[in-house]
């Protein structure tokens, strides 16, 4: 569990310390880097969130995590789809929130409990 906290922190951290960058150098870009390695941060997260559903299937927190992550793809396919591009603005919400989420998830938990849990 120690390394998926460790991973979460730099997948986290990564942006912020970025765009911390950007407003202490200016005009260097760090900003266009941070919110393109958001996407970094998302595909780790989606990850480790799939991981810790595969080890704690009985979880109901990783459960709602996973189709949270699913409806909020499919609420974008359906605004991009569908030209509803004016009600699409609260999906900017949704990762930031997801994100929070899981990682409130994976630091509640200690770090022996992965090394101790027993796969069926």
């Amino acid at each position: 569990m120690k390394a998926i906290k460790i991973l979460n922190t730099i997948a986290i951290g990564t942006p912020i310390i970025l765009l911390l960058m950007d407003s202490i150098i200016r005009d260097e870009g760090f900003a266009a880097y941070a919110l393109f390695s958001t996407m970094f941060t998302g595909f780790v997260q989606v990850m480790l969130g799939l991981s810790l559903l595969r080890k704690f299937p009985e979880n109901i927190h990783y459960q709602i995590y996973i189709v949270a992550v699913v409806s909020f793809f499919v609420l974008w396919f359906i605004v991009h789809s569908f030209d509803f591009y004016d009600f699409g603005y609260f999906l900017l919400f949704i990762p930031p929130s997801l994100a929070v989420y899981l990682s409130v998830l994976i630091y509640s938990r200690p770090n022996n409990e992965l090394s101790q849990h027993k796969n069926s």
